[in-house]
């Protein structure tokens, strides 16, 4: 494992990527060994109750069983690279081929059409990133595309709780929908972000 106590005096890209690497690590321990019945239920341990009550999106926030059939685009899964916010925009619910972003991050879900389609309770998600929206815990469109160093977080404890639990989502997407298809380009170098701002105490849950 790598050696965070050495790379947190002087941090950097290594340093991030072995951090974001150990927490990803043990959820995908943590699912594995938790997953029944083809489900998986994402770890909110790290969020108080107060937090779990910022809770607004209809008809959300609920186990959905998948689809028993999906006509996936034939471009499912395949690597799309760096993309800008712009192109990434282009993935949106009304794109047969749906993705989103996860700090730094793109997930293809376009197997989940009940989801994040159309019609589904997540629509707004598809073609946006929801980095933001995972740490704060405003499951709002309007906390969609904000851009952060969130480990420049002002107290440490909130840092490490609340990167806890966007690593959680992280891996919960990635047992959900495989591994990431591309980046996003505004985290390749994402230490030249704005430090976030304090947030309230809600979580979102999906």
């Amino acid at each position: 494992p790598p050696d965070l106590a050495a790379l947190r005096a002087a941090p950097s890209a290594a340093y991030r990527a072995a951090l974001k690497d150990e927490l990803v690590c043990f959820y995908r321990d943590f699912y594995a060994r938790t997953r029944t019945d083809d489900k998986v239920q994402v770890d909110t341990t790290q969020y108080s109750k107060v937090e779990k009550e910022g809770l607004s999106i209809k008809d959300g926030h609920r186990h959905m069983p998948r689809p028993d059939s999906v006509d996936l685009p034939e471009d499912h899964k395949h690597l799309v690279g760096t993309l800008s916010a712009a192109e990434l925009a282009e993935f949106s619910c009304f794109n047969p081929r749906l993705l989103l972003c996860i700090h730094g991050d793109l997930f293809d879900v376009s197997d989940r059409p009940d989801k994040y389609g159309p019609d589904g309770p997540y629509s707004s998600m598809a073609g946006h990133d929801i980095t933001w929206a995972l740490w704060a815990g405003y499951d709002d469109e309007a906390e969609w595309d904000k851009y952060f160093d969130v480990l420049q977080a002002q107290s440490a404890e909130e840092r490490d709780r609340r990167f806890q639990g966007l690593m959680s989502w992280w891996a919960f997407f990635e047992q959900e929908y495989g591994e990431p298809v591309g980046r996003l380009d505004v985290y390749e170098r994402e230490w030249e972000l704005p430090p976030p701002p304090k947030v309230r105490e809600l979580c979102t849950v999906m």
